[in-house]
């Protein structure tokens, strides 16, 4: 499959940009001991082209941005 408009559309863009009406969350990476942990994103699921997204903290690669990962 391939990522959607809404998707291809959403990355890059500011991680302050709210996500698209069709990705559903799925969590969050973090990264760190347990007792100072770092969240680095949040993860979310497209539910029309299965892409994944992340919505990069300042700390995430790339930082304060939406990245795609893989189908």
């Amino acid at each position: 499959m391939q990522p959607c408009n809404a998707c291809r559309e959403l990355v890059g863009k500011p991680s302050s940009v709210p996500p698209h009406g069709d990705l559903a969350a799925f969590g969050v990476c973090a990264i760190g001991p347990p007792s100072h942990m770092t969240k680095i994103s949040s993860n979310c699921n497209c539910t029309v082209c299965g892409s994944w997204l992340y919505q990069d903290t300042a700390d995430g690669t790339p930082p304060s941005e939406w990245a795609m990962g893989e189908h």
